[in-house]
């Protein structure tokens, strides 16, 4: 039974046991990210998670690096546009070792200067890495967009001019300013003594303390638009989106359930279309991404340049047709995956505290499978439907990176 418990200083613990297992997964999660940015402090929340692991008043970076791995383990973290996630995975044993590394790290970095000059020019390179990956530019050019110069429109990363600017300094008053124990959570998988986790998390995490009211979060507008990198590649990649709803949202479901129907696997509209009937792409599929106030619906796919419109010809023709008319058996189909990817993560201990961490930010709760399951059953085909004609008339937003004929990809979205 997975059970939640509040240290006195609000930061939440959650113990899900699974005896059967061997090891455990254990996370540390903060609701903060690069929606919390400044224009200033642009790509911080990303570089702070790197610096915390380049050493504590007790451990250089190699000591963390060596701890971990002397007993087997992992670490790793990452920052998304609304919270930020460190994590291990270890053996049953060693539960504690990874709590007290995580607790270290994030409790007593040093934010060394010179640790922090070389990180700024790790995370360059990896703003290089992602801006040479057109499957990544398309979506952050996607997001911008759709959002504009709202934060959630920012890419994660920051800029190389925007990192290199953040020093110990600034990252001490983000971390100050964001990383409050009221909005933290602890979650443990696998392996886990309910009784020793909570002991060990009043041990190492009762302390902590921020300063100030928090950041204060706005709701973004969706603007629309068309954004186009005419970089020289083999494959245009093409994304579309249209207004989707919050996570939190009653139709959060529906709208993952039509996103499903029409572009979430082999059999799905887009697939069948694009793909097997056309010929016209390797890659094509629908999505539908819940933010704290906000949503995407839209597609994407990847193809020569002379193909990107008529594929988005077939992309905007079978989200209407899609919205109109449902078979049975696609939305058992879709059901299907939906159940399916639920019931695969749910063997899995890191997916399982992800999955806590979210809820718990989203809906102050834990879902069990049953109750998700009973809302994925509940779904009806109008439900479907208002979610798909609420998405269909907002604005448009178009990204492309690669060679095409934007004005005409413009023109089947009605946004030229």
């Amino acid at each position: 039974m997975t059970n939640i418990h509040t240290l006195k200083n609000g930061v939440r613990v959650v113990a899900d046991p699974m005896p059967e297992l061997k090891t455990a997964a254990l996370g540390v999660w903060v609701k903060t990210g690069s929606v919390d940015e400044t224009p200033e402090e642009h790509g911080i929340a990303h570089l702070l998670e790197h610096m915390a692991f380049k050493g504590t008043k007790t451990r250089s970076a190699l000591a963390i690096a060596e701890e971990i791995e002397g007993v087997g383990g992992y670490l790793n973290a990452a920052t998304s546009h609304q919270r930020t996630g460190y994590y291990a995975r270890v053996l049953k044993d060693d539960l504690v070792l990874g709590a007290d590394i995580l607790a270290d790290i994030l409790a007593n970095p040093l934010f060394d200067e010179v640790e922090l000059a070389k990180e700024h020019e790790v995370v360059v390179q990896e703003i290089g890495e992602a801006a040479d990956t057109p499957d990544d530019v398309v979506f952050e050019k996607l997001t911008e967009a759709a959002w504009g110069a709202h934060p959630l429109g920012r890419p994660i990363l920051g800029t190389p001019d925007s990192v290199r600017a953040q020093s110990p300094a600034s990252l001490r008053k983000f971390m100050s300013r964001c990383y409050r124990p009221e909005e933290m959570i602890i979650a443990a998988s696998g392996a886990v003594d309910e009784d020793a986790l909570l002991k060990t998390a009043e041990t190492l995490f009762s302390d902590f303390t921020a300063n100030g009211a928090g950041p204060a979060r706005t709701a973004p507008q969706f603007q629309g638009g068309l954004l186009h990198d005419p970089r020289k590649i083999e494959q245009t990649h093409l994304a579309v989106a249209f207004p989707g709803v919050a996570s939190g949202h009653e139709d959060y479901f529906a709208t993952r359930l039509y996103a499903d129907v029409l572009g979430g696997g082999m059999s799905s509209r887009l697939f069948q279309k694009v793909r097997e009937e056309r010929g016209l792409a390797y890659s094509v599929y629908a999505f539908a991404d819940g933010f704290e106030q906000s949503g995407l619906l839209g597609a994407y796919v990847n193809a020569e340049a002379r193909h990107i419109p008529e594929a988005a010809r077939l992309i905007r023709e079978e989200m209407a047709a899609t919205a109109e008319a449902m078979t049975n058996e696609e939305i058992a189909r879709g059901k299907a995956l939906l159940r399916s990817s639920l019931m695969l993560g749910l063997e899995s201990p890191a997916n399982r505290i992800e999955a806590a961490s979210g809820q718990l930010f989203t809906f102050g709760r834990l879902m069990d499978a049953d109750e998700i399951l009973e809302r994925i059953d509940a779904i009806t085909v109008a439900d479907m439907q208002r979610c798909a004609k609420r998405a269909l008339e907002g604005p448009c937003a178009i990204s492309i990176v690669g060679p095409s004929k934007a004005d005409a990809v413009a023109r089947v979205f009605d946004t030229a």
